[in-house]
């Protein structure tokens, strides 16, 4: 049926065609191949030009509710949406074609060493991307055996290969069952016909997995009992036999609100997993989005031993086909979806809620964060909301106090214990007398420490942006932690000797040999990743933070102390110079009230928005047109601050990225 249809491109181009589309139903969210890109159905036109397409996926790749949810995230910030779509939509799903060699030799005998190892790797990957092997060998040897008639030259789609063998039966059971009477391995067959019955078809892969023997397949298969059929991955469904821990009721309570679930690690593992029952036992699915890798990693390895192959994970952790695989699977019913980021626009199939597990990676480059789109996304799909975090921000907290969302604390497992460190020392004798097995350092500074000049009389400064460089002592360097600049141990203005100030974790693992007790069971770290929980959490030195020239500096050592807290299972620890009742502060649960207070009366976010641009330096001019509150240059960068109403964020952010900015943050 000839449709007029609307396609984004690559770039956030759109344009409009007529094609045949060979699926019945709406054709919105499938994918088309066009002109040698990819492109993305993503609303009916009424008119365009008639091209020859192709519809790779029987199954759309996206729905309407995801693109309306994209849609109404790209508005918040006055962005062209398709722009958003190909940022969110993984690379794997991005095919374009190109020109690759094959070898068009069938013997290599009689070539000389160099042509013939070329060959032979060109034989062996069945062909490879031109660009490729001209980079590995050279474009002149390249064109030279093309000219030679010795490689051959094919366009074709650089798509991922998913193409998977399928074993089904091909007869009925019972019938089977009499055709392998009085066979060898009776059982095992009868097993491996069984297997198939329930699940329909499987993947050679997974039976091996499954532990079924090759010979019985094959077997199988040469009796006309089995038959096998290659289809691409994304061209049929899958049914897999799934093992569920069966919960008797539903634990969860059904809420309107978003429910924001506050506490350390592990009772938020503990609610987690009450939630997935509630929601198999209904065989819904349950998305979980979780943008910080080591924590997406932490809730696989928790949550794959209690419900097996209903667990399937959207990640860069993930191969090309495991990924293209696991996509399809995560639009069933009943199914455990651990996703990072690269999973936003799956088609969830009635899914029981929406999970976002901690708050942190949500925004990327442009300053988008992806917290309203996962917020619009949830309601487009009627189902519930829950965000786990170890540590509440000032703009959550709002969200509660005015009754837009649930709050629910969980509270945290470990005691508390402030500990005093005099300025010159690393570690206090009361923190070296309470380390243990399976503890945690955390010293919020990498390398050995900051870099003084004693000449100049002050800490060294990042030549390129202007930040405090950072002394690393076991690679005799100077490095730049903000733009990765590096040099010499001395001085970058006046190039004289430099000597440690402070201390990052190289002095701290230092002083620890000084004492005997770094061991394997001891763990550092410059700041509390989630990736687990430990039975006690140090924070060694985490005061710099409140050095930082910030608005939000503050209400940043806060969320690092309680995601540090939430960590530990037994005792946290918190080593400061301050004042112990300037640190109290930071623990009490009336710290965003006073926090969120601050920010009114100096109208600040979550009151207004704040957007921070980097440029290189000399663009002042360019930026004149634009009422921006502070600039301030770091060596070769130009900071640019601007403070809008949250209704003028439409009108500023789309001209500042105009400018094409280093780096954008929003707040």
């Amino acid at each position: 049926m000839e449709l007029s249809l609307k396609i984004t491109l690559p770039g956030g181009r759109v344009e409009r065609i007529k094609a045949d589309f060979p699926y019945e139903g709406s054709p919105i969210g499938f994918r088309v191949l066009v002109d040698g890109k990819t492109g993305l159905v993503v609303d009916l036109s009424d008119g365009g030009q008639v091209k020859e397409v192709v519809f790779p996926d029987k199954v759309p790749l996206t729905s309407e509710k995801n693109l309306s949810a994209l849609k109404d995230t790209a508005m918040l910030y006055g962005l062209i949406p398709w722009l958003l779509l190909w940022e969110l939509l993984p690379a794997e799903w991005n095919w374009k074609k190109e020109r690759f060699l094959k070898v068009s030799l069938s013997s290599f005998v009689g070539l000389d060493q160099r042509t013939g190892q070329f060959l032979d790797w060109v034989a062996k990957n069945k062909r490879v991307r031109e660009e490729t092997a001209k980079k590995r060998f050279g474009w002149q040897f390249v064109r030279l055996l093309l000219e030679k008639g010795f490689l051959e030259v094919v366009e074709d789609w650089s798509a991922v290969n998913v193409e998977v063998e399928l074993f089904s039966l091909n007869l009925p059971f019972d019938v089977a069952l009499s055709k392998l009477r009085k066979t060898k391995s009776y059982a095992e067959r009868v097993r491996l016909l069984s297997y198939l019955r329930e699940r329909l078809y499987a993947t050679r892969e997974e039976l091996k997995e499954e532990g079924f023997s090759s010979k019985d397949l094959q077997f199988l298969v040469s009796k006309g009992i089995v038959k096998v059929e290659k289809e691409l991955m994304q061209n049929f469904a899958f049914n897999p036999k799934s093992q569920l821990r069966q919960s008797s009721i539903s634990l969860i309570k059904s809420v309107q609100k978003p429910v924001l679930v506050v506490g350390s690690l592990s009772r938020l593992l503990e609610h987690l997993v009450l939630l997935v029952e509630s929601a198999l036992s209904e065989n819904k699915s349950l998305p979980i989005f979780c943008f910080q890798n080591s924590t997406l990693l932490y809730l696989m390895r928790e949550l794959k031993p209690l419900f097996g192959d209903r667990v399937v994970s959207l990640s860069s952790f993930d191969s090309p086909r495991q990924f293209v695989k696991n996509w399809f699977l995560a639009q069933e019913e009943g199914r455990v979806i651990l996703s990072s980021r690269l999973g936003l626009l799956v088609p969830f199939k009635e899914p029981f809620a929406f999970v976002l597990f901690e708050d942190q990676n949500t925004k990327l480059y442009n300053g988008i964060d992806l917290r309203n789109y996962l917020f619009h996304l949830y309601r487009y799909y009627g189902s519930q909301f829950f965000y786990y975090t170890t540590s509440l921000g000032v703009d959550t907290y709002q969200k509660v106090k005015i009754g837009a969302w649930q709050l629910e604390k969980l509270g945290y497992s470990a005691s508390v214990k402030i500990l005093k460190r005099k300025p010159e020392e690393v570690f206090s004798q009361e923190l070296l007398s309470k380390l243990e097995d399976n503890s945690l350092l955390l010293i919020r500074k990498t390398g050995y420490s900051y870099a003084y000049c004693p000449r100049c009389q002050f800490l060294t400064e990042c030549p390129q942006c202007g930040t405090f460089l950072t002394l690393s002592k076991s690679q005799n360097s100077l490095f730049c932690t903000r733009c990765k600049w590096s040099g010499p141990p001395t001085c970058p203005h006046c190039e004289g000797p430099v000597v440690p100030q402070g201390f990052g974790v190289e002095r701290a693992v230092e002083e620890l040999e000084k004492y005997g007790l770094v061991k394997e069971s001891l763990h550092f770290d410059t700041k509390p990743s989630l990736s687990g929980t430990y039975k006690k959490v140090f924070l060694v030195h985490g005061d710099n933070l409140l050095s930082l020239p910030n608005f939000n500096a503050e209400e940043e050592f806060y969320k690092y102390v309680h995601r540090a807290w939430a960590m530990a299972e037994q005792g946290f620890y918190l080593q400061t110079f301050l004042e112990e009742e300037l640190v109290e502060r930071y623990i009490r649960d009336d710290f965003l009230e006073e926090e969120l207070e601050r920010r009114k009366e100096e109208n600040l976010p979550p009151f207004t928005k704040l957007i921070l641009a980097v440029f290189p330096k000399g663009r002042e001019k360019v930026l004149r047109e634009l009422p921006f509150a502070k600039t301030r240059t770091y060596g070769n960068l130009l900071e640019v601050f601007l403070k809008v109403e949250p209704k003028g964020l439409r009108e500023f952010l789309p001209k500042l990225l105009s400018l094409n900015p280093l780096k954008l943050e929003l707040w």
